[in-house]
């Protein structure tokens, strides 16, 4: 590149000579222009697109799996495999659904499958709370999800003009005014409920059985919780919930009160849903509110609640820990509560750092997981302290429960130790699946705000930032003494950023009109590695998929997942080795999934993928229509789809590469339902890899998701041998603690990676 200082020298020395200076402007302009041309072209974002490589090579061919899928979908294979334009857009009344457009091989890269649409309106809802049920099905719960609102302004006329700073706004030719906030007592505010099935979103089973993909919606609508309740309203909304031991879902908290400004309280309800009759208890009355609350499974199957707001006082943390015990054998102790405010050690009695005297206290939807040693460890990461309080602690906290021959539980607290950074908001966390010892590691987010409406332009905030980071949590060797039990924290401040990618997908700075092009890799690259309000999933293998957020909550989606890879050579200790992971890009979703997306890992190990808020969602009260609201959405335009809604009704299926590659998938062909603590089991698998092969089998919690945490999700590797070249005896863990009661998804992993559909099992 040439120098501008170089440039201004010399050509200052031409424009001297009087008998050049004609010469001297004519070669100024040209080298400013040289200049500008070069300097431009250097830019890692304004860069020319350079040549696409070859990303599959021209004699690839298809996998059995993606055979089959283009089949499905498409009535026959592609005649050229390498035609990576994989795409059936189709058309059912207002039913869309496609197979997404590969930008890279899909072996390498994944794909994506756009679900259908529900035909009838009423039936369109994101998913902001999202349960995989024991029969396979996912139970879909929002609450008053649209809570926003328009009402009309009586005698104004669309001619008057609006101010769009006010929330004004003009449609059907009537001016309205947003505002937030609903009556939570309204049955049919909080009437938002569904169960997905994905056998019909399945094309390949579909077609098995002589059915179409796309004839029948996934989604069916199924009745809510009762509105109101005792005198409290009861919308589930932002609550906390986790599956119990018998499959039953238990829902705690959600919105009590919900209006813009510093005016928030949690509520009082807790709701159990039945998988089998598809029905609701009558809701139970806590002894605080929880609105943003972390549900824990404890080793006995009952579940403590941990945080959210309180229903006593606005911007309050609740300091009552509620604990639901199924096994309690009298209504006194079914359910318990322990005000931890004033026990010693306790986040409310600890200073919340070194320059201040505040008190320290537990974000809502803390970051709770559970230790080798019978703890857990309790650190902040999830919705701030209060929705209007930057919550700047680098402490973490140990928990322990005890339960006393009474039933009567008890709670101690221990210091842990000193976190890398602050506290952050809106970013994911999750188990290391690869870890031993149960590491933590915790993804992206927001620091310096709580504030979900940061963003670029004039939603900055001064201060505020979105991380690439991953901080990482080493927990400690069982044998180490007690003062080094407390395990320590590291950071890659850049984890998120340094994708192990040549290529990759980046957007021009003109929001308007998305330009899409491919760039060189940069070590700073934050438009990629830059993420809140994503979701972590673990799969079979071992990887962990951070999919859905964006550079802000509800600004600059980023489409691309990133995938997660052990690697045996790299130290998981160490920053400058990426935590002991590669990293790489997926191929795009479709939709923009940011605030309230949703991600959980299927027995077939797809995922999938579900909602987002690309704006705030705002119900027109005269006409329960809901529409866009008066927010800038234009650097939200959907890649290649139009959404007619703020919040995203279609859903996508995410078929990671695993499931493209060339070797036989195996079928675990015994009929395995429920397994027992410390015994061992048979299991036969069609193609396994056989004995001193580098397979595996795993069993995976079932997920439940909101606000981009799943409270129950953890792997636990199982010991195994083979009996025979297609029997394998496998060891069910005794550790009631980190694989507490309930159920999950057992997979057989091949040696090359590939998963087999899991057997829903009941670990008791």
């Amino acid at each position: 590149m040439i120098k501008p200082s170089f440039i201004t020298q010399e050509l200052l020395m031409i424009f001297l000579d009087s008998s050049k200076k004609l010469l001297a402007v004519f070669l100024t302009l040209t080298m400013v222009f040289i200049a500008t041309f070069s300097m431009g072209a250097s830019s890692e974002i304004l860069a020319a697109p350079e040549p696409d490589p070859i990303i599959c090579p021209t004699n690839r061919t298809p996998s059995q799996f993606e055979h089959d899928l283009r089949k499905a979908l498409l009535g026959e294979p592609s005649v050229n495999s390498n035609i990576l334009t994989f795409s059936s857009a189709k058309h059912k009344g207002s039913q869309q659904y496609e197979l997404l457009q590969y930008e890279g091989c899909p072996e390498e890269m994944g794909a994506w499958l756009l679900l259908p649409m529900p035909d009838n309106e009423s039936d369109r809802m994101q998913a902001v709370h999202s349960i995989l049920l024991p029969n396979g099905k996912v139970l879909i719960v929002n609450g008053s999800s649209n809570r926003n609102r328009f009402e009309k302004l009586e005698g104004r006329q669309p001619e008057d003009g609006v101010d769009s700073y006010k929330g004004e706004i003009i449609f059907e030719n009537a001016v309205y005014i947003f505002k937030e906030g609903v009556d939570t007592r309204n049955s049919e505010v909080v009437d938002n409920t569904s169960i997905f099935d994905p056998q019909l979103a399945d094309p390949i089973a579909l077609q098995e059985k002589g059915e179409k993909f796309g004839d029948r919606s996934p989604f069916e609508r199924i009745s809510s919780p009762v509105a109101e309740s005792g005198g409290e309203p009861n919308d589930i909304f932002c609550s906390g919930h986790l599956q119990l031991p018998n499959g039953n879902v238990l829902f705690v908290g959600g919105s009590r009160v919900y209006y813009i400004g510093p005016v928030f309280q949690g509520s009082k309800q807790a709701n159990i849903y039945d998988w089998q009759s598809q029905t609701w208890s009558e809701p139970h009355l806590l002894e605080d509110g929880h609105w943003y609350p972390t549900l824990v499974p404890l080793k006995d199957g009952a579940i403590a609640t941990f945080s959210g707001l309180g229903a006593k006082d606005f911007e309050r943390v609740s300091p009552i820990v509620e604990i639901y015990d199924p096994n309690a054998t009298t209504e006194e102790k079914k359910w318990q509560h322990i005000d931890i405010s004033q026990l010693p050690n306790s986040p409310f009695k600890k200073r919340m750092n070194s320059q201040t005297f505040i008190k320290d206290s537990i974000d809502l939807y803390p970051r709770i997981f559970p230790t080798k040693d019978g703890r857990f460890l309790i650190t902040g990461d999830g919705g701030g302290k209060t929705p209007l309080r930057i919550h700047k602690s680098t402490n973490s906290y140990f928990v322990t429960f005890e339960k006393d021959n009474d039933g009567t539980y008890s709670i101690t607290f221990q210091p842990g130790p000193k976190r890398e950074a602050v506290s952050k908001v809106y970013g994911t966390a999750s188990l290391d699946p690869n870890s031993k010892n149960g590491d933590v590691l915790l993804y992206g987010g927001i620091i310096g705000s709580n504030d979900i409406s940061f963003g670029p332009g004039k939603y900055a905030i001064r201060g505020a930032s979105i991380v690439a980071s991953v901080e990482r949590w080493i927990a400690p060797e069982p044998s180490k003494t007690e003062s080094k039990a407390l395990g320590e924290w590291v950071i890659d401040e850049d984890f998120l950023a340094r994708i192990d990618e040549d290529i990759l997908q980046n957007s021009s700075d003109d929001y308007k009109n998305p330009q899409y092009e491919y760039v060189k890799q940069s070590s700073n690259l934050g438009r990629f590695g830059k993420r809140a309000m994503e979701s972590a999933v673990i799969l079979p293998t071992k990887q962990v998929l951070v999919v859905n957020g964006g550079n802000y909550p509800y600004h600059l989606p980023v489409y691309h997942p990133t995938l997660l890879t052990p690697n045996d050579q790299k130290d998981p200790t160490r920053p400058e080795e990426h935590l002991g992971f590669d990293t790489k890009l997926m191929n795009p979703d479709i939709q923009p999934r940011l605030y309230h997306s949703t991600a959980l890992l299927l027995p077939d190990a797809s995922v999938l993928v579900m909602g987002g808020n690309n704006s705030m969602a705002g119900r027109f009260v005269d006409s329960g229509k809901v529409e866009l609201d008066i927010s800038d959405d234009f650097f939200l335009t959907p890649k290649g789809f139009v959404s007619n809604t703020a919040e995203i009704y279609q859903h996508s299926i995410y078929y990671p590469p695993y499931l493209f590659g060339q070797s036989k998938r195996p079928v675990i062909d015994t009929n395995i339902t429920e397994i027992h603590y410390g015994e061992s089991k048979d299991i036969s698998v069609s193609n396994a890899s056989g004995s001193g092969s580098n397979d595996s089998i795993v069993l995976i919690k079932a997920g439940s998701v909101t606000h981009s945490f799943d409270m129950g999700q953890r792997l636990v590797d199982l010991d195994k041998n083979y009996v025979d070249s297609e029997k394998i005896k496998f060891t069910v863990p005794v550790d009631k603690h980190f694989s507490p009661p309930g159920y999950y998804m057992l997979f057989y992993v091949n040696a090359d990676g590939k998963p087999s559909k899991a057997k829903i099992v009941k670990l008791s």
